[in-house]
């Protein structure tokens, strides 16, 4: 597709207020395009606040002017009682990542497969005239994609290096896309829920970080169709591009005995002929018999062994690419990690507090627990849409066998964690430990701050979703960190 396809198309915009429907507006009215319709399921007067909310990276100032451009485009706005009307007559509809999960889009439903779909990272791949570095996964995708763009920065001399991702606090560049020349390279955040719909390419480096349950009610509860959903940025791959894949994980291990590109491994647990791993303490690059240094592992600030996946699956991606092992070995030891990712919040006579939200499936404080060697209090819990018989058994495995002194449990899913926890202390005849739920989160925070001793660590990863609790795990993370930083 190219631009001028798209000036004299009949376009509908869905979630016009939210990062990527307001991009597309601001980016379709620059290019030329004279037929757009905005729609918002919210009412007019809460158009702004909307706003405000999906587009957490700006400034209050930044989000006053780029909401002053929005209102003033050329473009039909339809908000509340007029959501979608005659969205029906479109040729082509922009729709968010999240669409399909609201009742109120049953008319979109209907339109699926009749009038052409597309999304932001639709128009990255079929407008990007550079490479793309797409990165999805279960856990990890978000560090990882940011220490491939911050190893790019130094290493990349030849062009620019883009960078964007699938959460609303990462900035939107697609008002930038005809800028972007041939040696320049876009590192791109993908998620599930954009590889529904199908890009039309392939990333020239994809990478899986890791595949496990998680997101099953965008699937039905289908784990099958989740996991052939991540297979697809492989689709359109070819022998001249890459796949990075985890050998430690079956799934993604499988993949690369599949694809059609060159794949290459990584692994926390073996040595491998070629890839990425870890030997006596030290990660290491290896390609074509000859064997790379990267850094110790003691040398990297983020904490975990899951991380140590991800800057094994980072330095395997910029290597691939062309870049200097003196600049990967220089920028990894530097990165501090990611917002609401086992971010360290305090210490508090001798007490660490960590805040680590984003953990909304099992598998999140499963690697939580594992991080600190020292006696822990776990504070877990929240929803679950579609749960899983015995999705939290590996997580209650690692809570017992990796120090953790106390579970404090919040949400709807307190008593079946609690079930799972128990039930595997009676299986692995176990000692048991220190099980309590509550009404909020800040009851729980301050239980913990009571019985924690010094030299201990406190950490939210709650292993859930924070719907009906929080907005989203953003607001949980925040309200996490304001309890902690007011205890005396």
């Amino acid at each position: 597709m190219e631009l001028k396809d798209l000036k004299n198309k009949n376009i509908h915009i869905v979630g016009i207020s939210g990062a990527e429907g307001s991009a597309i507006a601001d980016f379709l009215v620059s290019q030329g395009a004279k037929h757009i319709t905005g729609h918002d399921f919210c009412e007019n007067k809460d158009f702004k606040r909307s706003f405000n909310l999906y587009h957490d990276w700006m400034t209050s100032r930044e989000k006053k002017k780029v909401f002053s451009r929005l209102k003033k485009l050329p473009i039909k706005f339809r908000f509340k009682d007029y959501y979608l009307i005659d969205v029906h007559k479109a040729d082509l509809i922009f729709v968010p990542q999240s669409w399909f999960r609201y009742k109120i889009n049953e008319k979109l439903r209907r339109l699926e497969g009749k009038i052409p779909f597309s999304s932001i990272a639709k128009l990255y791949f079929q407008l990007c005239p550079c490479p793309i570095i797409g990165i999805t996964g279960t856990s990890g995708k978000s560090t990882t994609t940011r220490l491939i763009y911050e190893v790019l920065e130094k290493g990349h001399t030849k062009g620019k290096v883009y960078f964007s991702g699938n959460d609303r606090q990462n900035v939107q560049v697609l008002n930038q896309v005809s800028n972007m020349k041939l040696e320049d390279v876009l590192v791109l955040e993908i998620s599930n829920r954009q590889l529904k719909i199908d890009l039309g390419r392939s990333p020239y480096i994809s990478v899986i970080t890791n595949i496990s349950p998680n997101h099953l009610d965008d699937h039905k509860g289908d784990y099958k169709n989740y996991i052939n959903t991540k297979k697809k940025i492989l689709k359109y791959q070819t022998g001249k591009d890459f796949a990075v894949l985890n050998n430690d994980n079956s799934i993604t291990r499988k993949f690369s005995k599949e694809c059609k590109s060159q794949a290459f491994l990584f692994s926390r647990k073996k040595k491998l002929e070629e890839g990425a791993y870890v030997k006596e303490g030290r990660l290491f690059l290896r390609k074509n018999n000859r064997e790379y240094i990267i850094c110790f592992r003691k040398d990297l600030k983020i904490p975990g062994p899951h991380n140590i996946e991800n800057a094994l699956a980072a330095s395997l991606t910029c290597f691939l690419f062309g870049i200097n092992t003196k600049i990967i070995r220089e920028t990894l030891p530097q990165f501090s990690g990611l917002k609401h990712r086992l971010e360290f919040v305090r210490e508090l006579q001798g007490v660490k507090y960590y805040e680590d939200s984003s953990a909304c499936n099992p598998d999140g404080p499963r690697v939580a627990v594992q991080t600190f060697h020292q006696p822990k209090i776990l504070i877990a819990g929240g929803s679950r849409k579609r749960p899983i018989p015995g999705e939290f058994d590996a997580m209650a495995k690692s809570i017992l066998k990796h120090n953790v002194k106390a579970l404090l449990l919040i949400g709807e899913m307190s008593s079946t964690i609690e079930r799972a926890v128990r039930k595997k202390i009676k299986e692995l005849n176990s000692k048991g430990l220190l099980i309590k739920p509550y009404s909020d989160l800040k009851k729980a925070v301050l239980d913990a701050h009571k019985i924690a001793c010094p030299s201990e660590v406190i950490i939210l990863s709650p292993g859930c979703e924070s719907f009906g609790m929080f907005q989203d795990y953003r607001d949980r993370g925040r309200q996490f960190k304001k309890i902690v930083r007011n205890l005396t």
